[in-house]
């Protein structure tokens, strides 16, 4: 079979210094090139029998499957859906029903994976990796009546809690809550939230039934808990924003990314009693998708008198649980800025998505944690 995108590349390269694995295995041309090669072979050739046995680790299982590819493409070419194809393909029927019933059972998957950062934190320290904390049990208590949107914590932030070395304070729901309300604009975490998510966490792994079954799931809810789209959703995890986006079919709801909440609708209406010297960012590549890099950017401005974006920045290669899997990815990823930062101090490294900022703190060193912290740190 030939996929559409291996007959449209017209093999420019322009999607190569945008991959995260062109350091570490192929670049989205070469994946390309590859399966273009892999189709010409004749049956039974030992040539494609080799490419297929190699494509499994430097074609698929290194691919973040990010999208940055798409927007560098000149006829949008989006690597990531080739890839997300070749995984489902891949899967047996006995797969696919085990990844269903995780989607079914998702509450209980979430317990499960709290109990897991509770263990795994102590023994991931212990062998140099990072493995956050677990997050509290339960969210921040908040009101329906009133509410000026619906927050749903990413599953990301629902299991993991803040980083280890930084000063206490909120989590990130409750930083979240605790600035909107200060704002005026208050949010409300519907009770039943357990158990509800973006889908990610199947489509990126082409398990189809599973990302159906999620995606139903979690409209159906936001319907109910929106009271069909009244209200808008407001996300604390850019790459479940947009998963939100991609994946469930609501197309006249307001999804929103906390960095365009807070920077649309509550930056004017809150005090900044402080300021930072100097701030790292790092725009996630579905922040890039959503269009709030340079919200970002800018709300980082009015937070510190420097900011500061590396010139090495691009996707992280964390790709969700990809960077636990592969470790080498993000960092071959982000060696280029970890080298770029090496030496300087800064008063904050933030960004918007919990897994990338785990990547981040891997390669560099450094805690990256959601720029929402920051702000409720300096409107107390």
């Amino acid at each position: 079979e030939v996929e559409e995108s291996v007959t449209k590349c017209i093999e420019c390269g322009f999607c190569e210094p945008v991959c995260p694995s062109q350091h570490l295995t192929t670049t989205p041309r070469q994946r390309i090139v590859l399966r273009r090669e892999m189709a010409r072979q004749p049956a039974g050739s030992p040539v494609r029998a080799a490419l297929l046995e190699q494509y499994e680790y430097d074609g698929e299982q290194t691919c973040a499957v990010d999208g940055s590819c798409m927007t560098a493409c000149p006829v949008a070419i989006d690597t990531g859906t080739l890839i997300k194809d070749l995984r489902r393909r891949e899967h047996s029927p006995r797969a696919e029903r085990a990844a269903l019933e995780v989607a079914r059972h998702y509450a209980v998957a979430e317990r499960a994976a709290r109990a897991g950062a509770r263990a795994g934190h102590r023994v991931a320290g212990m062998a140099g990796r990072v493995i956050p904390p677990a997050a509290p049990a339960r969210l921040p208590r908040t009101e329906r009546a009133g509410a000026a949107a619906v927050y749903l914590p990413s599953c990301l932030n629902r299991i993991f809690g803040r980083a280890e070395g930084t000063r206490a304070g909120p989590t990130l729901p409750e930083a979240l809550v605790a600035v909107s309300a200060r704002a005026e604009m208050p949010l409300w975490i519907p009770p039943d939230v357990a158990g509800h998510c973006c889908a990610v966490p199947w489509s990126s792994k082409g398990y189809a039934a599973g990302r159906a079954h999620m995606a139903q799931h979690t409209a159906a809810a936001l319907r109910r808990w929106t009271e069909a789209g009244r209200l808008p959703v407001v996300m604390d995890a850019s790459s479940c924003t947009l998963g939100l986006r991609e994946n469930l079919e609501l197309e006249a709801f307001q999804i929103i990314d906390s960095v365009a909440w807070v920077h649309d609708r509550l930056l004017e209406r809150l005090p900044i009693s402080g300021r930072l010297g100097s701030v790292v960012i790092h725009p996630t590549c579905a922040a890039g998708h959503l269009r709030v890099s340079g919200k970002l950017a800018a709300l980082a401005a009015r937070l510190a008198d420097e900011v500061v974006v590396p010139a090495a920045t691009r996707c992280c290669g964390m790709a969700g649980d990809r960077g636990w899997l592969h470790p080498e990815l993000p960092a071959a990823a982000l060696a280029e800025t970890a080298a770029e930062l090496g030496g300087r101090r800064f008063d904050a490294c933030v960004s918007s998505n919990r897994t990338c900022e785990i990547a981040l703190r891997q390669a560099t060193g450094r805690v990256y944690e959601s720029v929402v912290l920051t702000l409720e740190e300096l409107t107390r």
